[in-house]
């Protein structure tokens, strides 16, 4: 199992518990994206570098910066090294700005030192973000349904809130074939703790830094959400119970009105998203979206 913490930075840890330093180091930064303002929503995307077409076909649908009128939003998507692809990366990171890279290898595994990657950056360099939505590439999303339907920019802004699919009583998988194995040497418990589906889930900007610094503290855990989970539990945050079943974890076949009241729904491969979009644009402003 992956530690991520060299003996130093675990020392750093504890004498500067308030301390926000990089885990490692950043081949791609882009430290100026939150200069020119704070934005409303900050979408975290995480992405393998070879993923050239879904990344295009994510700009070109819901993670469109401009989507979204009346609010500010900005992308970025979160990828770890490889060599193999790692020049033509950089020449799409020159163009669109939207790349961010640490020096650990991408691999599924390190799934979650992606995740803190994106934690730990939006501490240091957009603090006053309102939301952050961690995202996932194979996803389909409705950017106005979040905001307009569960953040209210005009409301005050939450503290200490995350929400998304809830995932409670979940059981390890103890079978050495499973992709999931997770042996009792490692998390002895029957059950996980209550975490939300790394597939999509929201949270306010302040809760970024508290999560990083609480992951700082806790043995690695290769499963991202479940890992989330943990460092909520440890900082005793409760995860908002959404009042409709507003994020949803498997495939449902497209239908314009019923899509346009949800946030996420999984597995769609970024054909399908070019597929559907131009027509969920006009469903968005026709669809009614209140409360059945």
């Amino acid at each position: 199992m992956h530690d991520w913490r060299t003996q130093d930075e675990q020392l750093y840890s504890r004498v500067h518990q308030r301390t926000i330093i990089p885990l490692y180091p950043y081949l791609i930064e882009e430290d100026s994206k939150c200069r020119s303002g704070a934005p409303f929503l900050l979408l975290l995307i995480p992405s393998a570098p070879q993923d050239f077409y879904t990344r295009k076909a994510l700009r070109n649908t819901w993670a469109n910066e401009s989507l979204v009128n009346s609010v500010h939003i900005i992308r970025l998507f979160l990828l770890g090294r490889s060599k193999s692809h790692e020049e033509k990366v950089i020449q799409e990171s020159d163009i669109f700005h939207d790349i961010i890279i640490q020096d650990f290898v991408d691999s599924y595994y390190n799934l979650t030192i992606k995740t803190m990657m994106g934690m730990e950056w939006v501490s240091r360099l957009c603090p006053n973000v309102k939301y952050v939505m961690k995202i996932d590439s194979d996803m389909f999303f409705n950017p106005w349904f979040l905001v307009e339907k569960i953040l209210q920019p005009k409301s005050v802004p939450k503290k200490n809130f995350i929400t998304g699919m809830i995932v409670q009583n979940a059981l390890p998988h103890r079978d050495k074939g499973s992709k999931w194995f997770m042996s009792t040497k490692i998390y002895s418990k029957k059950f996980y703790p209550l975490y939300c589906s790394g597939t999509g889930y929201v949270f306010s900007g302040d809760l970024a830094k508290e999560i990083y610094l609480a992951a700082l503290e806790l043995q690695t855990f290769p499963f991202e959400d479940v890992f989330v989970g943990m460092c909520l539990q440890k900082l005793g945050v409760k995860i908002f119970e959404p009042t409709e079943k507003w994020f949803i974890g498997e495939k449902v076949n497209y239908d314009r009105c019923k899509f346009a009241k949800l946030v996420t729904v999984h597995h769609f491969t970024p054909k399908e998203l070019l597929q559907i979009w131009p027509e969920f644009m006009v469903a968005v402003e026709t669809c009614d979206t209140k409360d059945n």
